[in-house]
């Protein structure tokens, strides 16, 4: 079809056109730990803490009391630590009146705590200690640290450092033992137990005083260069044996590295799988600080048996897969192989793990058929020494697993974990970093009375497609979710928490859970967020993170504006575009700029990441473009504000507000035109009808130039 359009031209004719989130931030807790059964004062520092109300805690067993902002850098509280508090980190958080703070950690141990005092950078002024207690220090720039301590012959003495693991600078710390002549008796930099983090235990030789050295490994420091040193007569073993087992069961186990030789224990393993389990050994009355790690699965563990050297003499059993396999590189050269039936069609993950469980051994992985050919093998993944083969079962039979040392060294400590587990379908909700490597700024959700808070929440599905549901269980009183279902093409939502005019000031640990909408799938997963502590060279990378599995949700005070978005009146079609009209509802005198972040948008749709709303003014249009691809249908969409009041960005955002997205009814070309000024001309379009209509069309021609006009015409 083609249409004709007059187009008047005057004879003038002219042309022309013409933060980062500053939530509440602790940046130390001080001191870094303190031990379970007592009660002690704690200094947070940071920025925008003066209306510090709450701080809370992901795991149970510590409580915080008397918490009083002296300043808006400062807050002091006291905390009272159970004495079934978990040893080890703990994540917190801190609730102001307007926000919710980053995340800090602060640790539990079995013992009192020391403070360092100064000076004691060298020998002769050592502090005087005794063992069983933990001491809070710091190692300044080319610091080193002593402390000398009384022992008697034949007593084990172990240290145990918590350093990088506080979550600080790139701090690699060496610990050592030394007698009153200054000889080592013992030294540890990095172990596979505790990461750049040192551990060690030793026997002593005579009675005597002893001194401890603490230094960062290449004479590094600051300010902020934190340590937890435990001193004690505990045991420290370094690895276990078995290092995991099967749900439910008794499993005899082999702690392995303590210098008083191999110590047994019976464990009974928690009823479901836990693969971050863990376990601390306890002798004589003194429990070691960290855990070793035991891995729980839901299949049956096999051990090993030597020898098993060759294919020909692999360990054989009559189970299928899955399977896991326990065993030891225990001297040079040595090659373990195991044999087990799979069927056609299964597809596994095998992983085979070491030094995810403490293990020196750097292992090699390989897969055989029945007839001893290779079918597939790993040395390194995933930025570790472990290594994985993934594999789709080519038929029934039997096959062999093979693990060695990538140089063939071995040991009684080079024991490892091979894990075959099978692919099932599993997906995981968390939240979009809100900048290049951030983890910590806008993961968590400060709702202001009366308003709304949104956030984008990203969906990872593995090994299944279909539409999914987002649930919340335990929102703070008067805070209600909203959150539309996830196609099977869709891998984002928009989330909206909304809290009521009186809802009370607090917070809550929100469990997200996200499911399947067929429940006959019984698929369901969690929220979960990476949280990167410590950060390094090469290239940023992280060297030690957190996982937290629940969302601080929280009521804050009122902000003086909300966010209203006004819906389009007609769908946007494939191809086309549409400016979205924003309103921010000011409360009187509050004129500050407004900044505009639309919370996820239907595949296919395209928009600025943001828009301003001016110094007094109410009003942007957000641009929302449509490829040619956009998926159809109704689609709920949310635009969070945020404003600087001058201590920090106020948040507030849209309800979500349906948009339509269809194919259109025409595509037209614009044929080019020529007119001279002060004449009239025509303009050809061509029109292609993509699907029909009822009644008439009007067709006008926008952006044309200043004082052009022309007329619109109507067509069937």
């Amino acid at each position: 079809m083609n249409l004709l359009i007059r187009l008047v031209l005057p004879a003038i004719m002219c042309s022309g056109f013409l933060v980062h989130a500053a939530e509440p931030i602790i940046s130390n807790v001080l001191p870094r730990g303190g031990q379970a059964g007592s009660e002690m004062e704690v200094t947070i520092s940071g920025n925008r803490l003066k209306d510090s109300k709450e701080i809370f805690f992901y795991g149970k067993g510590i409580t915080a009391f008397d918490v009083n902002a002296t300043n808006d850098k400062s807050v002091q509280a006291k905390f009272k630590i159970s004495k079934d508090a978990e040893f080890g980190q703990h994540e917190l958080r801190l609730r102001t009146k307007s926000g919710i703070s980053t995340l800090k950690t602060f640790w539990v141990g079995p013992y009192p705590n020391l403070a360092e005092e100064e000076p004691n950078t060298s020998f002769e002024d050592a502090q005087e200690i005794t063992i069983n207690h933990t001491i809070n220090g710091v190692v300044k720039n080319e610091d080193v640290d002593y402390y000398e301590f009384n022992a008697i012959k034949d007593q084990r003495i172990s240290l145990e450092i918590e350093a990088i693991r506080l979550s600080g600078p790139l701090f690699d710390p060496y610990i050592a033992i030394l007698d009153s002549n200054r000889f080592e008796i013992a030294t540890s930099d990095d172990t596979e137990l505790l990461l750049q983090d040192s551990t060690l235990s030793t026997i002593i030789p005579k009675t005597g005083k002893y001194f401890l050295e603490v230094r960062e490994s290449s004479y590094q420091g600051g300010n902020n260069y934190y340590y937890r040193l435990h001193i004690g007569d505990f045991p420290r073993p370094l690895i276990a044996f078995p290092s995991g087992g099967q749900a439910g069961k008794l499993l005899e186990v082999t702690f392995m590295g303590d210098p008083t030789g191999p110590i047994k224990k019976k464990i009974q393993l928690p009823s479901k799988e836990n693969l971050g389990f863990g376990y601390r050994v306890e002798q004589n009355g003194s429990i070691a600080p960290a855990p070793n790690a035991i891995r729980v699965c839901e299949f049956p563990s096999i051990l090993e048996n030597e020898p098993n050297d060759t294919i020909r003499t692999a360990n054989v059993t009559e189970l299928t897969l899955p399977l896991a396999f326990d065993g030891i590189i225990e001297k040079e050269k040595d090659v373990d192989n195991f044999k087990f039936k799979a069927k056609k069609g299964q597809k596994f993950n095998i992983y085979a793990h070491a030094q995810s469980i403490g293990s020196p051994l750097d292992p090699v992985l390989n897969l055989y058929d029945d007839k001893g050919k290779s079918i597939k093998g790993s040395d390194d993944a995933n930025n570790g020494r472990d290594s994985l083969i993934t594999i789709t079962i080519p038929k029934d039979g039997n096959y062999t697993l093979r693990v060695r040392d990538h140089l063939y060294a071995g040991g009684e400590r080079f024991v490892y974990r091979l894990e075959s587990h099978p692919f099932s379908p599993q997906v995981i909700a968390s939240i979009p970093m809100f900048g290049n490597r951030d983890t910590q700024s806008r993961q968590m959700i400060p709702v202001a009375r009366g308003n709304k808070a949104a956030t984008a929440l990203n969906l990872s599905r593995k090994n299944f497609s279909g539409e999914l549901e987002v649930i919340a269980e335990n929102l703070p009183v008067g805070v209600t979710m909203r959150v539309p279902k996830a196609p099977s093409s869709f891998n984002s939502v928009p989330v909206v928490f909304e809290a009521s005019p009186d809802a009370p000031l607090g917070q809550s640990l929100v469990n997200l859970k996200v499911r399947h909408t067929d429940p006959d799938k019984n698929i369901e997963g969690n929220f979960n967020h990476n949280l990167a502590l410590v950060y390094g060279p090469p290239n940023n990378r992280t060297y030690y993170e957190s996982t937290l599995k629940h969302l601080s949700v929280g009521v804050v005070e009122k902000v003086p504006f909300s966010i209203l978005i006004h819906p389009p009146a007609t769908p946007i079609v494939r191809g086309g575009s549409v400016n979205l009209k924003v309103e921010a509802i000011r409360d009187t005198n509050f004129t500050a700029p407004i900044t505009l972040r639309i919370q996820t948008r239907p595949p296919g749709i395209g928009a600025k990441g943001t828009v301003s709303i001016a110094k007094d003014k109410s009003t942007a249009y957000y641009s929302l473009t449509a490829n040619g691809g956009t998926s159809l249908g109704d689609w709920d969409i949310a635009v969070q504000g945020e404003a600087n009041n001058g201590n920090g960005i106020q948040l507030a955002s849209s309800p979500l507000t349906p948009i339509t997205v269809e194919d259109p009814y025409l595509s037209i070309k614009i044929n080019m035109a020529a007119i001279e000024r002060g004449k009239e001309g025509e303009i050809i379009c061509d029109l292609d009808v993509k699907r029909p209509f009822e009644g008439m069309a009007s067709l006008s021609i926008r952006g044309l130039p200043a004082f052009a006009t022309t007329t619109d015409q109507e067509f069937d």
